[in-house]
């Protein structure tokens, strides 16, 4: 029997804010295993990161039923599912979202203390820890605007993993980032799943997907293929991401 971390059926969302009412997501079934690196693509519009938003309970879907850990989710009202966002989740998104009055250790700490406020000692070490690991413990005093974006974005993975979470979700997390410091973002997205954590990620780009053990394409609201890919490795780096960008191209991405 396979241990899903995730598991989300019969998923819809209609935003009825429009008129006519528009309906993004048609029906999605969804699993995610323990320790997977799953990724999600599709052409812009197609509704990856309603359906990221909607499995993370950062927005609430129309229809369906969203299992984390085997607890439903979905049926958790906001304050209850703000606390399994805080310490169950982690997130990275495309724009850091730090403090600007804080600095980088304590933009990583704050998330981190609410979720444990009866364990700072303990937080503050991991939060070092992390920091130094990613590379970044040089430049944890300094302000966001004094350091580079794929140091920031560093610093978000550190922050997402800060409360030790069962399941990181990233939201486009290069996508404002230039090849190289894309290329340092998912070195510490790959070791953090080399760590066992399960990662679910949307991006627009073929050599981040190819970094998954899996990614899922989504047209118009409904998921429309799937491809495995098992472990990445740095030796068949070029040749998965000609793969998966092969895949794409057939699927018209």
């Amino acid at each position: 029997m396979r241990n899903y971390m995730l598991e989300c059926s019969g998923l819809t969302k209609t935003y009825l804010s429009t008129d006519p009412p528009t309906q993004v997501l048609h029906g999605i079934d969804l699993s995610v295993e323990e320790g997977e690196f799953l990724v999600i693509m599709g052409a812009s519009g197609s509704g990856k990161s309603t359906l990221l938003y909607s499995i993370s309970g950062m927005d609430r879907p129309t229809s369906g039923s969203v299992h984390l850990e085997g607890h439903d989710v979905t049926s958790l009202d906001d304050a209850a599912m703000s606390k399994v966002r805080l310490t169950r989740m982690g997130f990275v998104f495309q724009q850091a979202y730090f403090l600007s009055n804080l600095n980088i250790r304590d933009n990583v700490l704050l998330p981190a203390l609410k979720a444990n406020p009866k364990q700072s000692e303990t937080v503050v070490s991991r939060v070092d820890a992390l920091l130094d690991r990613f590379g970044i413990g040089h430049i944890k005093h300094h302000g966001i605007t004094e350091v580079s974006g794929g140091q920031l974005q560093r610093a978000s993975i550190c922050r997402a993993l800060a409360g030790e979470p069962a399941i990181v979700f990233a939201d486009e997390p290069t996508g404002a980032l230039n090849s190289s410091m894309t290329a340092e973002v998912m070195d510490a997205l790959t070791g953090v799943h080399d760590d066992g954590r399960t990662i679910v990620m949307v991006t627009h780009d073929p050599a981040c997907a190819a970094r998954a053990d899996r990614v899922v394409y989504l047209r118009d609201g409904l998921l429309v293929d799937s491809r495995s890919l098992g472990r990445w490795t740095r030796s068949a780096a070029v040749q998965r991401e000609d793969d998966v960008l092969a895949w794409l191209r057939s699927l018209g991405f």
